[in-house]
């Protein structure tokens, strides 16, 4: 920082502005139509081709050769991703039990299931920019997980995620070949295991009725009374003649 009116105190500065005002603006003073496309095509053009190569009086070579002389102090650029990560800023919240979501901005983004067990979460995010979201370790600052807002639609959802049926493998049937063979349709009910069989005996060698009886009971059919042998059969006899 310098003092207003106060050239001297930044004199690399000024003497640069005084170069371009008596080699560069005297050369554009003849330009009747002077755009501001043509100003910083003429202005580059002068500064690399002119300014950058002319002998430095205090240097003795010009400013491209001493440039290229020395040391390599140059830092490569960060990417553009690198820059918008930078410019993030990180935050504590509290994660809801019931949903597993967080708030940001008033917009509820979903923690991973396998951190739905962190009472409090650090994400990492830009106020202007909420399509990254980014759930972080607090002590080492290592991205743990991305967040997504949360989608209610699909939330809302009852049903369960289907998997398909593993088939390889498996040779495909016209149908015919599918089905099982006849002697394979009925088959011999499997054996009661051991431990079943043993329990089923203790209970019965106690004695106990049955856990429940029927509601209502098999009535026994009726039966027919025998026929009476001591019936006289001459009275039939008699009634016959």
């Amino acid at each position: 920082m310098t003092l207003p009116y106060s050239p001297y105190q930044n004199g690399k500065q000024e003497r640069f502005w005084a170069t371009l005002e008596g080699r560069l603006m005297e050369m554009l003073a003849g330009v009747k139509e002077l755009t501001l496309e043509f100003l910083n095509e003429a202005t580059q053009a002068w500064v690399e081709m002119e300014y950058n190569r002319a002998v430095h009086r205090e240097l003795g070579c010009s400013p491209v050769e001493r440039f290229a002389k020395t040391r390599d102090v140059l830092r490569p650029s960060p990417s553009s991703e690198a820059l918008r990560d930078a410019f993030r800023l990180q935050a504590r919240r509290r994660q809801r039990q019931s949903d597993g979501t967080i708030s940001l901005e008033g917009v509820r983004f979903e923690i991973p299931a396998r951190y739905r067990h962190f009472r409090d979460v650090s994400v990492r995010y830009a106020r202007w920019d909420l399509r990254r979201v980014d759930l972080v370790d607090p002590r080492q600052g290592t991205i743990l997980a991305p967040l997504y807002p949360l989608d209610r639609q699909a939330n809302a959802d009852g049903q369960r995620l289907l998997f398909p049926l593993d088939t390889a493998g498996v040779p495909a049937g016209d149908g015919q070949d599918d089905a099982p063979p006849p002697g394979d349709q009925q088959q011999p009910a499997a054996e009661l295991p051991p431990l079943l069989k043993r329990i089923l005996a203790e209970y019965s060698a106690t004695g106990m009725p049955p856990a429940y009886l029927p509601k209502n009971p098999p009535v026994d059919p009726p039966v027919d009374p025998p026929a009476n042998p001591t019936a006289n059969p001459t009275a039939d006899q008699g009634d016959a003649s």
